[in-house]
């Protein structure tokens, strides 16, 4: 195997196991991206509901964060849209 090609490999299937969340963060700061209601700021009708909206990283699993963050926003759009 040439080094060529390992770095070929190593590229081509890596992967992260990681819990990807903190990317679009909530908050009133420049650095945020979401508002309280998980609007987007400057782009209309445009919400974010994933683990992504969270301004630091939970300690534990985020699968529970992001399924009380889920459950937000399906009480949001019911509320907003009279459902």
């Amino acid at each position: 195997m040439t080094v060529k090609s390992l770095e070929n490999f190593v590229r081509d299937s890596v992967v992260t196991y990681w819990h990807q969340t903190c990317t679009a963060k909530m908050g009133r700061d420049s650095m945020s991206v979401v508002d309280g209601k998980l609007k987007v700021y400057g782009i209309d009708n445009l919400r974010i509901a994933d683990g992504s909206i969270m301004p630091r990283i939970t300690t534990g699993n985020t699968m529970a964060p992001c399924v009380v963050i889920g459950e937000r926003a399906g009480e949001m759009l019911e509320a907003a849209h009279g459902i």
